[in-house]
């Protein structure tokens, strides 16, 4: 095999994330779903974030710090909907079983006219 191909087993293969919109997502954190938004600290707290969500930046993902339990019902969002696929697909893989993307991230989530905390 050539050594800078990824392995032929599917270890390096991405693990695949389900998206919803905002509206959706809205719904499912009414309902107990973990909103969770992976932009940095900074971002979260002085750009205002949705109403119920957790900071969770990428770093603390990483490291598995995120204080979330691998069956727990986490959206993932960011501010618009950029890094918040990459972040809920480590989560995947990192033994999360119900992780979803929430597209468009905060800017659809304000356009849709859904809460916001500043």
């Amino acid at each position: 095999m050539w050594p800078f191909s990824k392995k032929s087993d599917g270890a390096g293969a991405p693990a695949q994330v389900a998206t919803i919109d905002v509206k959706q997502a809205f719904a499912r954190s009414k309902r107990g779903a973990k909103l969770i938004d992976v932009r940095t600290s900074r971002e979260f707290a002085h750009s205002g974030h949705p109403k119920g969500a957790v900071s969770i930046p990428p770093q603390l993902i990483k490291k598995d710090l995120t204080g979330l339990q691998r069956d727990d019902d986490i959206l993932v969002i960011c501010l618009s909907g950029h890094r918040s696929p990459r972040q809920a697909r480590r989560l995947a893989a990192m033994g999360f079983t119900r992780v979803t993307n929430v597209h468009g991230g905060l800017m659809a989530w304000k356009k849709a006219g859904l809460p916001v905390k500043k």
